[in-house]
């Protein structure tokens, strides 16, 4: 918990950097309306203060993206803490759940093809390695969307938009991408092994109740 506390400060102060990125641009900008002879002096500092917004917004972004990874790995680990059950909501959004069905699609394709689609670069052997699997877990993601385990969710998110994933290290010899492969395909049984819980037979008919 201590981490996440850590990480949740960081955010925190990146969204107050960004809110005063944001307000010092709208400023510069209103500023060269105001005092016209300084137009040129004022539309330099109001682009330049646009490109500190896009840095601070990126660094947020990265920091809400490293929370969620944390948070992912407390609802696997089955943590009851009330930021872990806004989190178990969250990954129940049937939203969520075509936004990374057609993440994982794009991960296959971005395997293919140098594309910016994905969240990250990917490894692309492995990818291939397991690009049936993604597409099948793509087409479950689809069609049950909003009756999915959030602990399936969690390990298809950590997948697909952490860079802790296995899908997107950098693998210099051919042991470290069987390596990659591998953990993989162990997240993926994993996956696959709480979507088979919440469908068999007595198991509660409410997805969100099942605990990972």
């Amino acid at each position: 918990m201590h981490d996440l506390d850590t990480i949740e400060r960081g955010v925190r102060r990146r969204q107050e950097r960004l809110v005063s990125a944001v307000a010092f641009t709208a400023s510069a900008a209103a500023a060269g309306v105001v005092v016209s002879e300084l137009g040129t002096y004022f539309v330099l500092v109001s682009l330049g203060a646009a490109g500190w917004t896009l840095f601070e917004g990126a660094r947020l972004r990265l920091a809400e993206f490293e929370r969620e990874s944390v948070l992912d790995e407390l609802v696997l680990a089955g943590s009851w803490d009330p930021r872990c059950e806004r989190r178990r909501a969250d990954l129940g959004s049937p939203r969520l759940h075509h936004r990374l069905a057609r993440m994982l699609r794009e991960t296959c394709e971005q395997s293919r093809f140098a594309t910016s689609s994905a969240v990250w670069f990917v490894d692309h052997g492995a990818v291939r390695a397991v690009e049936h699997d993604l597409r099948a877990l793509a087409a479950v993601f689809d069609d049950d969307a909003g009756h999915l385990p959030p602990a399936a969710v969690a390990l298809v998110h950590y997948l697909l938009a952490s860079r802790f994933s296995p899908l997107h290290q950098v693998n210099p010899d051919p042991a470290a991408e069987r390596q990659a492969i591998q953990t993989t395909q162990r997240i993926i049984a994993r996956c696959r092994a709480e979507l088979d819980w919440v469908r068999a037979p007595g198991r509660p008919s409410d997805h969100q109740e099942a605990s990972p």
